[in-house]
């Protein structure tokens, strides 16, 4: 092999690792079916879907998009889709459900723009 082979064969195999790594760190969610009991909330996930977002001011600040998980039977976490006036990004977010407190019949997540900015997205 010529010495630029070598080295675009080295670059491409350099720059596959790479993207290999980020690919890896990706989440990858499923939509939960909806009959699935969602733990620590005895609900479908049906129920939680659509249900209002608060945050621990008691202002809304969006809804649940999707409950997601690893597979169809295993809730996770909820995709919410944040009001636009609350200033947390549009795209939907998935927040673990350990950190989704029910406070009566309201769901409260307690979050700022930058904690909201490095959940993962969920492109349904």
């Amino acid at each position: 092999m010529t010495k630029l082979k070598t080295r675009i064969a080295t670059t491409t195999l350099a720059l596959l690792a790479g993207a290999g790594a980020s690919f890896a760190q990706a989440p990858a969610f499923v939509d939960v079916s909806g009959k699935t009991m969602v733990p620590g909330f005895n609900v479908t996930a049906d129920d939680l879907e659509s249900m209002h977002v608060y945050n621990a001011a008691g202002q809304k600040i969006g809804e649940i998009e999707d409950v997601v998980g690893s597979d169809k039977a295993t809730p996770t976490g909820v995709a919410i889709d944040f009001e636009r006036d609350a200033n947390l990004g549009r795209e939907h977010r998935v927040v673990a459900l350990d950190k989704i407190k029910q406070d009566g019949l309201r769901l409260v997540v307690d979050i700022d723009t930058a904690a909201a900015a490095q959940l993962p997205v969920y492109d349904d």
